[in-house]
């Protein structure tokens, strides 16, 4: 199975929901690699770089660019479930990434500047999904809010979102403080001792779960 968590705006938190996700699964037992795409930023690495903790076991890989879709699909055979951490920004590897997916996480935070990201995202998603589609493939797509505050946009954008037709997950991850302090231990929240991002997450990566029951 392959899960991409991927926009083409940056500063979505991307790194930090696939990282937590990746954790999540991982706890419940699934043996997860997740791939770092973006080599400008490498965040997923620097994050691996500063686990210590050896428990539940994280994989995390570069793929090239070049050798993308056999690589993924490599890995695809090796693993219960391939993470990919995505590009910011609509290139060629970003339509990759959407070919070789089966769940494809749109993070956008409570902003209109994200939001209109989201449109022009959802316009190419919606190509290559009808694409695979007509040779027998299939992609999902879901909608994760993430850096949530208190402002009128966390209701309006949600939405939003709903009328283009794409599911949007329960399941939210605020602003807070824990998601930056893991990144830097490398850890996931799931690891730490902030119970409500906690919550936050067990409830996200469950649904992501029930949604993965039905590819």
């Amino acid at each position: 199975m392959v899960i991409s968590v991927t926009n083409l705006k940056g500063g979505v938190g991307k790194t930090t929901v696939s990282i937590n996700i990746a954790v999540g699964l991982a706890l419940k037992g699934y043996s997860i690699c997740l791939v770092d795409s973006d080599r400008e930023q490498r965040s997923a690495t620097e994050w691996r770089d500063n686990r210590t903790k050896e428990e539940p076991h994280v994989t995390v890989v570069s793929v090239s660019e070049k050798q993308f879709t056999s690589e993924i699909k490599a890995l695809r055979a090796k693993f219960d479930i391939v993470l990919i951490d995505g590009v910011p920004q609509l290139s060629e590897l970003a339509q990759y990434t959407i070919g070789v997916s089966d769940l494809v996480l749109i993070p956008i935070t409570p902003s209109l500047i994200d939001y209109r990201g989201f449109e022009t995202f959802f316009k190419k998603f919606k190509e290559i999904k009808t694409m695979k589609e007509e040779i027998g493939g299939s992609v999902l797509g879901a909608v994760v809010m993430n850096r949530v505050q208190r402002n009128r946009l966390v209701n309006e954008i949600p939405e939003a979102v709903e009328s283009y037709g794409i599911k949007l997950l329960k399941n939210r991850m605020a602003d807070r403080l824990a998601y930056k302090d893991t990144f830097t231990e490398g850890l996931g929240v799931l690891e730490y001792r902030d119970e409500k991002a906690k919550d936050e997450v067990r409830g996200m990566v469950n649904e992501i779960e029930e949604i993965l029951k039905t590819i």
